[in-house]
């Protein structure tokens, strides 16, 4: 098992002149989730102010973003804009030039894969729209596939038609029920490579190779991610009500367990996906 905690990340400020132009440099960034972590992708938060702007940004891979809280606008001359708010899932058009601002105040969550096998692979959305900018799911209450908050050209979208071959990461939000499921056997079973909380608090059980009396076990709070190894026997216990997680699953996994390409109550019947992430 290994747990990552914001609390603990190495904090540091990005300026423009100490990375590529291509970079995401906006804001106050926290690696959450180093490369050296082995799971295949880095994890960053970045929390950005009202207003702030960053001029231009093109990612060179198939990363994806989750907005914890607040909003975003996003646009390239010539392919529309789009806003993207709480709640929501965006993957980049790598390649295609974009500005980012931040319209309130605003926590993001920015992943990037580290090998080149899941950086030529699109990321798997959920449920949403495609674009010019990329592909973006506004998660709704009951999983439905949703638009609110999203502004694009008429024009320039069209609807995902389902999976797609060789498709790399799969993000999603999960919010947990205290129904006595097994959380944990069920997220591992869809491929799961990494589960960060963004709001409750959750009682993490496991049981590694050496397994001692009671086994192993950690609360995670909002900034806290786990990710398990193959050989381990975990179990996840809801402490709060509407304890919620931002969820990154590899890819090749039976998607059906998920959300239907054209939403829909998910498979499973209890993992609901999240409108609005209220703050904790």
């Amino acid at each position: 098992m290994q747990i990552f905690t914001l609390f603990e990340a190495r904090m540091r400020a990005l300026h423009a002149d100490r990375h590529a132009p291509s970079d995401f440099i906006p804001g106050f960034q926290s690696r959450l989730l180093a490369a050296a972590a082995g799971l295949g992708s880095t994890c960053d938060y970045v929390f950005l102010c009202a207003g702030e702007t960053q001029a231009e940004f093109a990612a060179d891979r198939h990363e994806w973003w989750g907005c914890l809280r607040g909003g975003l606008r996003l646009w390239s001359p010539g392919r529309g804009c789009l806003l993207m708010g709480g709640g929501e899932l965006f993957a980049p058009a790598p390649g295609v030039p974009m500005q980012v601002q931040a319209m309130v105040d605003t926590i993001l969550v920015r992943t990037v894969p580290q090998g080149p096998a899941d950086a030529s692979r699109p990321v798997a959305l959920p449920a949403g729209w495609h674009c010019a900018l990329g592909g973006i799911a506004a998660v709704g209450a009951n999983g439905a596939e949703g638009v609110a908050g999203m502004h694009v050209l008429p024009a320039e979208v069209v609807r995902a038609e389902g999976p797609q071959p060789e498709q790399g990461m799969r993000p999603e939000f999960i919010q947990l029920d205290q129904s006595g499921d097994d959380w944990a056997q069920r997220l591992q079973a869809r491929g799961l490579r990494w589960a960060l909380c963004y709001r409750g608090a959750i009682g993490l059980h496991w049981h590694g190779a050496l397994v001692r009396a009671g086994g192993d076990m950690a609360f995670l709070q909002p900034g806290t991610l786990y990710a398990p190894d193959p050989h381990e026997s975990c179990r996840l216990d809801v402490l709060l009500p509407g304890t919620g997680l931002l969820c990154c699953f590899g890819p090749g996994d039976d998607v059906e367990i998920g959300v239907a390409a054209r939403g829909g109550r998910r498979a499973d019947g209890y993992a609901i996906a999240c409108h609005a992430l209220a703050p904790t």
